[in-house]
């Protein structure tokens, strides 16, 4: 009598992978999705001032999917925990990210604005709209690493090395102002 042979892996392989694979699409962003917003590409202005020395930003008013933001969000979230702002006592997770779509040279860019409280926060008795960050960039002077901000190449996924104020190396993140 011929006796059959088989063996489990393939079937374990076959039910697992699509299990494996699921969890990974669709992980848990690691930050508070009703904290951002997509701002108009003019809205950065203020921010790229410090790094247009080649006048290679530009304005551009392209669409930012939201596959784009989870794939910026993925990346900004460990670059965060290793920076200036991760030393600090902030929970990284609950910033505010405002997004700006612009053009650096031939690279879709998204310019990233975060903060740990909006205006309505800081100031409750002055009638700042809870909603203003979604529709203003938030600007301070100072702050420290509660204030940061970032520039994402689209096409490379990755963070844009910057130049830090006072500072010889340059950073993922920059802090508003370090202490």
């Amino acid at each position: 009598m011929a006796t059959m042979r088989f063996s489990l892996r393939p079937l374990v392989f076959v039910v697992l992978l699509p299990l494996l694979c699921s969890g990974v699409a669709h992980s848990k962003s690691p930050f508070d999705a009703t904290k951002r917003a997509v701002l108009p590409s003019k809205a950065a202005a203020p921010l790229l001032e410090r790094h247009d020395a080649d006048g290679d930003w530009r304005a551009s008013e392209w669409t930012i999917s939201p596959k784009d933001l989870d794939r910026l969000e993925a990346v900004l979230a460990p670059a965060l925990r290793t920076s200036d702002v991760g030393r600090s006592s902030f929970d990284t997770r609950a910033f505010y990210r405002q997004y700006m779509p612009v053009r650096w040279k031939t690279f879709h860019v998204i310019v990233v604005n975060g903060f740990n409280a909006s205006a309505s926060d800081l100031f409750p008795d002055r009638g700042i709209s809870p909603d203003q960050w979604k529709h203003e960039l938030m600007t301070v002077f100072g702050g420290g690493c509660g204030y940061w901000y970032t520039v994402y190449v689209v096409e490379q996924n990755r963070l844009m090395a910057l130049p830090r104020e006072g500072a010889r190396r340059k950073s993922a993140v920059v802090c508003n102002a370090p202490k």
